[in-house]
């Protein structure tokens, strides 16, 4: 079996828990600030799953089947579900589309009650922002901490070549 190089790894569960604390505060933030403790479960919810994803990463060095789970809840979880679609959705483009003054179409696809019109709160719409811009880094950080191998040559190992 092969190993997964640990700089993936590691790259991979760092910016997966800086996704949780931003998700985390968001949650919190927003159960509290407007009397929300659909939020506050959800930030409850969002801690079992990064326990089952810490537990995941730790068991992934040497267990093929707990890398799996782990990739799989960076990926289908923390990237699509809580980046794409909670971030991303609900969040950046409720954003974008406000500050567009596009009413009509906010209006179409934003219920009146629904949880993005509930606030012009900067520090709750920020996190849930702030939540997708996580999400893509992500994405791509473990590509990113791929090292490129070395070769090592005969006339580079005798020390004839820097």
């Amino acid at each position: 079996m092969q190993r997964m190089p640990a700089g993936r790894l590691r790259a991979a569960i760092t910016w997966t828990t800086v996704l949780f604390l931003v998700t985390f505060v968001h949650h919190v933030y927003g159960g509290l600030r407007f009397d929300s403790p659909q939020r506050t479960i959800l930030a409850g919810v969002f801690s079992a799953v990064f326990a089952v994803t810490y537990l995941a990463y730790r068991l992934g060095s040497t267990m093929r089947w707990a890398r799996a789970i782990f990739w799989s809840l960076v990926y289908a979880f923390w990237v699509a579900a809580v980046g794409l679609f909670e971030g991303g959705l609900n969040h950046a483009l409720f954003v974008v589309l406000r500050l567009l003054d596009a009413q009509t179409l906010i209006n179409d696809l934003y219920p009146v009650d629904g949880d993005a019109r509930i606030s012009d709160d900067v520090l709750f719409q920020g996190t849930g922002v702030l939540t997708l811009v996580t999400a893509v880094v992500l994405a791509v950080a473990p590509a990113w901490s791929r090292k490129s191998p070395t070769v090592v040559t005969p006339r580079r190992a005798a020390g004839r070549l820097p």
